[in-house]
């Protein structure tokens, strides 16, 4: 039923083409240049009114060689107004309307050669032969479209299922999304449940690690203020509670450079720009950089190129960081969490157990608490990327009945002698060398373009990768009817400016090819 309904509607077309070509044969009195549709404007019988009504004159100025009116309508048939129009009425093919400044200029733009009425051997009438071409390469187009339409008929089924399919998708995401963020609401409230009591757990620890800390310090500032007096004594051979420069340059330890003297550059380094220094600031100030010297002197402290030999190994003996230094460490940064991949306390012995065991379940159960809220995190963003990607593409222009909606996605190669072209339909463009190197992006999918009455006939791919000093990359595919989705060119016309010519069935409307075949005809 479908087919005898085009044939019928084809067969209607023809009929209607063929009473213009007998229309525009026929003998209707009209100005040279005038097409048959405006003949009755131009009246032997009256006087002319020029198209934009800005004046009227005597019939007789028609065509008379000299502009009259300022829109040219007075001079169809001449070159004397630049903005005239001149109508070919081609007979035997399709009528034609040039600017009338071409009229007489020596170039055959009419086939019929009246535009070049004043040597019209020049321009022998052709219409009857380009007009069975053209009739013949119009039929097989109509045809193509016809065959091509079939496949489209099944394009928009699929494409409207898919659009349904689509949107039951993201009804179940939205669905899904509200359970996920009320899971992940509850694994959120339990682990702050549990981390509060489990840094009130660790606080006992971490109270009792400082009080270490500060009681370590405290011995060790004790061990250190003892050395230091026991060296201050040392040094003041006078014993008169001043370590004078010239007590300090006789003793070796304060030759850094070990160059057999004291200069005063090592001295103002140890007690700056005075000439002694007493017991209290030796201890403060002068003792904690001599300390390394003395180390150095005695054996217990190794040079720099020793210690870069033993580092590897050192790492190597280094024990895992312990939970409490971990904690430590958070502290400093302002974080009570314990890592969640903090696997060592299982692998903790009754011997170097750290905590007890009601600490260490609160710790475990905290960082389960911690691991389930993240997964449930994770699940959320899934949900909520997957989201998007729907909505983005229920979103898009799959033309007036989804016939592109299956398209979406599928990629197609073309190649040339230097390039391997790949065009994703409603993502992306790229062109790749074929002696290698990395893939150029030439432009995202951005919109329908198509002028003259068919927005789907041209796609628009923008925002590439930018070219060397020059703009970003962008691509104008053109779509046409074919049996086969394929690109049949690559070109690049202007620079970073990329031109496709893709085929599709996609693009076989039959009734939007003869509607537009009847509109070109009527002109």
């Amino acid at each position: 039923m479908f087919y005898s309904a085009w044939d019928k509607q084809l067969r209607s077309s023809i009929f209607i083409i063929f009473l213009l070509v007998i229309s525009a044969q026929s003998d209707v009195p009209r100005p040279r240049g005038v097409s048959l549709s405006k003949a009755s404007l131009y009246l032997p019988t009256k006087d002319f009114t020029c198209f934009d009504g800005t004046s009227t004159i005597p019939f007789s100025y028609v065509n008379d060689d000299y502009c009259d009116c300022f829109d040219g309508s007075d001079e169809p048939g001449t070159s004397a107004c630049l903005n005239g129009v001149f109508h070919c009425t081609n007979a035997g093919h399709r009528p034609q309307n040039i600017p009338s400044s071409r009229v007489n200029d020596g170039v055959c733009d009419c086939c019929d050669g009246t535009d070049e009425y004043a040597n019209q051997e020049t321009c022998p009438d052709i219409c009857e032969e380009l007009g069975k071409e053209a009739r013949v390469k119009a039929q097989q187009l109509a045809e193509l479209h016809k065959a091509g339409n079939s496949i489209r008929l099944e394009l928009i089924e699929k494409g409207n299922k898919k659009r349904n399919d689509m949107a039951e998708q993201l009804s179940q995401l939205e669905k899904d999304k509200y359970e996920a963020q009320k899971m992940k609401e509850e694994k959120e409230s339990l682990k702050n449940d549990l981390e509060a009591k489990e840094n009130e757990a660790l606080q006992v620890y971490r109270d009792a690690e400082e009080k270490e800390r500060q009681q370590k310090a405290q011995l060790e500032k004790q061990q250190q203020e003892k050395e230091a007096n026991e060296q201050f004594i040392r040094f003041d051979s006078n014993n008169d509670g001043v370590l004078s420069a010239d007590e300090i340059k006789v003793v070796n330890v304060f030759d850094k450079n070990k160059d057999g003297e004291v200069d005063s550059e090592e001295l103002k380094y140890f007690i700056g720009e005075k000439d002694s220094i007493e017991k209290e600031e030796f201890i403060d100030t002068t003792y904690p950089l001599l300390k390394p010297l003395l180390m150095l002197e005695q054996g217990m402290f190794r040079p720099a190129e020793n210690e870069e030999e033993t580092e590897e190994s050192e790492h190597e003996d280094e024990e895992e960081p312990k939970i409490a230094d971990m904690e430590d460490l958070a502290d400093d940064e302002g974080h009570d969490d314990i890592p969640e991949d903090d696997e060592h306390h299982e692998e903790q012995t009754d011997d170097t157990k750290k905590y007890d065991d009601d600490t260490q379940k609160l710790i475990d159960e905290a960082t389960e608490a911690r691991r389930q809220l993240a997964e449930a995190e994770r699940a959320v963003r899934e949900i909520e990327s997957n989201i998007r990607t729907f909505q983005q593409n229920l979103e898009k222009d799959y033309g007036l009945q989804q016939e592109f909606a299956t398209l979406d996605g599928e990629c197609i190669e073309y190649e040339d002698k230097e390039y391997v072209y790949k065009l994703c339909l409603f993502q992306k463009v790229t062109q790749k060398s074929k002696n290698g190197g990395m893939e150029i992006g030439l432009g995202d999918w951005g919109e329908w373009v198509g002028e003259d009455g068919n927005k789907y006939s041209v796609m628009k791919y923008t925002n590439g990768i930018a070219c060397w000093n020059g703009p970003n990359r962008l691509t104008i595919v053109n779509v046409s009817c074919g049996l086969e989705t394929k690109i049949t060119s690559v070109t690049e016309p202007f620079r970073c400016e990329y031109k496709m010519n893709l085929i599709t069935p996609a693009a076989c409307d039959d009734s939007n090819y003869t509607q537009q075949q009847s509109s070109h005809d009527e002109l």
